[in-house]
């Protein structure tokens, strides 16, 4: 890994323990260990490792230290339910609340936008041609 070519993975991937955000923690520990994490930050400087180490109460240097001797990425998952001691009620509920508030964070590009407004146009040509009735509902009750 160079600096310039480390990306962790996305927070709302769940490959680690079924957490949110666990395996990108996990990416940024190895390679802030390693000291090519680049310009991300890992543990108490990164708003977003602390809001999961919290929820799991495990330091960041203790979990760093696993995800560096334990490089498996179900074996990490599995210590990391064994130490955090949460409910799979308890994961759920943070799993929603940090996609949530992920979400809340990223501005919808104009990109985004756009293929939103296209898809909303194709829908609508889809139902004027196989459905009539339903886009002239549509239509009659989006107003």
């Amino acid at each position: 890994m160079a600096n310039n070519t480390f990306r962790p993975r996305n927070i709302l991937n769940k490959e680690v323990a079924g957490i949110c955000g666990v395996a990108r923690l996990t990416d940024k520990a190895r390679a802030a260990h390693a000291g090519e994490v680049g310009e991300y930050k890992y543990g108490a400087d990164s708003e977003q490792d602390k809001r999961i180490l919290s929820f799991l109460g495990i330091s960041a240097e203790a979990f760093q230290n696993a995800a560096v001797q334990i490089y498996n990425d179900v074996r990490l998952g599995t210590w990391v339910l064994d130490n955090c001691r949460r409910s799979s009620k308890e994961i759920s509920e943070f799993n929603r609340k940090l996609k949530s508030w992920w979400q809340s964070r990223m501005p919808e590009d104009d990109f985004a936008k756009r293929r939103r407004k296209l898809a909303e146009k194709d829908e609508d040509r889809f139902l004027f041609w196989f459905f009539p009735s339903a886009w002239l509902w549509k239509k009659w009750f989006r107003r």
